[in-house]
């Protein structure tokens, strides 16, 4: 969807406010420009009740422009506060259904840009510019109407010599909307080193790397200060262009039209007379006429950015959504099959090639290798974040591109080596995954990963307020998300080397609770400490993207090949 189609997309569900806004528009700019029309009538009045009419008449209609001018901002303010809501919303949930693909690619930084200074552009631009060109359009015809009522001949001079205040100004932006465009990206990229920088701010000190990442910062925010003075410097000057040639065309009216006072300009059947009150209305007219012109110019820089951020935000919101959901729903995996599975990251770096395993219910599954041998790949594949380039996934004798991925992922429960805590009590964070879930079923899902031992130690128990960063060591972030697990109670497991960060009490404790909740369930293990697998049913020994061997601890020990070879090297 291009960028126009996607706001009349966001508008088209006010068009009731919009149809009052354009009434209320016209209405105020009827009463407003009635004003030099009296007052020519004024001048050239000879009597003083006529002129107290006139007077009267263009006080009441000043107020009532005052009043329609009211509720004119407060639809539009309303009509713009709407469509951005809807835009946030939509970018909100882009995040949340792009592909993983795409969310890898993309800085996270760039994101957070996107939902709030792209959207602030938006916002004041939208406003701005909404405001400019509805009441501008209205008072452009108006103000043409009633100059040829006043004096049709000056009027055509004034509506071929505008054009040149158009150009100018045309010509202005389209230089300086490439620089805002830049000048968005590189906020962008600000705002992803800054982002950066915060989330890993222990390792940036501790490897006294503040120096580095400030220089980087500030060379990047000089590009930006570069970027903004062009961008700036370049949209000043549609303002004071138009300027230029409005009032040299206000000169060229006005002297015209003071020759014109003396003399009946008869032109065929029509008489162009001028009088002292017309040739002012009319100059008043030439003003008003060119005054749509210099605001747009006036807003030239703010819609210029509102356009590029509303580009980048479009842009974003074209992304494709996650890989194609299949239709039908499991309850249950019994079985998971990969066949002649081949898959890569870059087209020309192989990763998987012709992969092909069967894992049965109840099973306990390792899969060791070296670092890059295609472990966590074979996970993304198996959730769907990523699809194979050739061969198939089936579970339960059923190709997982047919499954749709919510009943597929809810049989499912991860362990990852990197865990996160959102900010919420302790019960909140354990009963993420099963928001329908007891208090008293999240606190015995606690006691199972012996999370309670240090949770009973906390200010307020499960009721304490914690965030990622809120103190808990990785080896309590862990156990929480076990805890999340074994609340989950699903049918498969997959932990990605999940106690690693536990000390060696708390593994065993923990190991004896997996023990148990594994019973009759299928466990997908990635280890990177091998003495942690020896009790799995098979170990899947990767190499390169291919298997190397298959068996069990006491088989692979004895062929001493390249299993062998990883444990030796660990455990000489």
């Amino acid at each position: 969807m291009d960028a126009k189609k996607r706001l009349l997309h966001y508008l088209k569900p006010m068009k009731k406010s919009l149809i009052c806004s354009f009434a209320f528009a016209f209405i105020y700019v009827c009463c407003y420009l009635a004003q030099p029309f009296l007052l020519g009538k004024s001048l050239d009045s000879t009597n003083g009740n006529e002129f107290n009419i006139y007077l009267i008449v263009s006080l009441v209609l000043v107020v009532i422009g005052v009043i329609f001018d009211y509720f004119f901002e407060v639809i539009v303010m309303n009509v713009s506060q709407k469509a951005i809501k809807n835009a946030r919303n939509d970018i909100f949930e882009k995040i949340n259904s792009i592909s993983i693909k795409d969310f890898d690619l993309k800085a996270h930084g760039d994101m957070v840009q996107l939902e709030i200074r792209d959207m602030e552009n938006y916002a004041a631009g939208m406003f701005a510019v909404f405001k400019t060109l509805m009441q501008g359009v209205f008072t452009i015809i108006i103000t043409i109407v009633m100059m040829f009522m006043v004096n049709w001949i000056l009027a055509i001079g004034v509506i071929i010599l505008t054009p040149l205040s158009v150009l100018m100004s045309s010509f202005v932006s389209k230089f300086s909307h490439k620089h805002f465009k830049k000048q968005s990206e590189l906020q962008a990229g600000i705002s992803s080193i800054s982002l950066e920088t915060l989330n890993n701010i222990d390792i940036v000190q501790s490897l006294n790397y503040e120096k580095e990442a400030l220089d980087k910062f500030l060379v990047k925010n000089e590009e930006l200060k570069k970027e903004g003075v062009v961008a700036q410097f370049s949209a000043s000057w549609v303002n004071p262009s138009t300027r230029l040639v409005n009032n040299t065309i206000y000169v060229i009216i006005g002297v015209s039209g003071i020759i014109m006072i003396p003399f009946n300009l008869e032109l065929g059947l029509v008489m162009a007379i001028m009088s002292i009150g017309k040739l002012s209305s009319f100059l008043s007219y030439t003003t008003q006429y060119s005054k749509p012109f210099n605001e747009v110019s006036n807003v030239a820089s703010e819609f210029e950015n509102a356009r590029a951020s509303f580009k980048r935000i479009n842009d974003f919101l074209n992304l494709e959504n996650d890989i194609n959901e299949g239709k039908q729903e499991i309850n249950n995996i019994e079985k998971i099959e990969f066949r002649n599975m081949s898959f890569s990251y870059e087209k020309n770096k192989k990763l998987i090639e012709d992969f092909s395993m069967t894992i049965n219910k109840g099973h306990k599954v390792a899969i060791v290798g070296p670092t890059g041998a295609g472990k966590t790949t074979i996970i993304n594949l198996l959730m769907r974040f990523y699809d194979p380039q050739s061969g198939d996934i089936l579970v339960n004798d059923i190709s997982n591109k047919e499954i749709t991925k919510e009943s597929l992922r809810k049989n499912i429960g991860m362990v990852l080596q990197d865990t996160w805590i959102f900010s919420g009590t302790i019960l909140d964070n354990v009963r993420y995954l099963k928001q329908e879930s007891t208090e008293q079923e999240a606190i015995e899902a606690c006691k199972k990963a012996h999370a309670n031992i240090f949770i009973e130690t906390l200010p307020d128990g499960y009721h304490t307020y914690v965030t990622n960063r809120s103190g808990l060591s990785e080896g309590q972030k862990q156990m929480i998300a076990i805890a999340r697990v074994m609340l989950l109670n699903p049918n498969v497991v997959i932990l990605d080397e999940a106690t690693s960060n536990i000390d060696t009490r708390s593994e065993i404790l923990i190991s004896r609770a997996f023990d148990e909740i594994m019973k009759e369930k299928t466990s997908i293990v990635i280890a990177h400490r091998l003495s942690t697998i020896g009790q799995a049913d098979s170990i899947i020994v990767m190499k390169d993207g291919k298997i190397e061997e298959i068996g069990n601890h006491k088989e692979l020990m004895k062929k001493q090949g390249f299993y062998y070879t990883l444990y030796s090297s660990q455990y000489k």
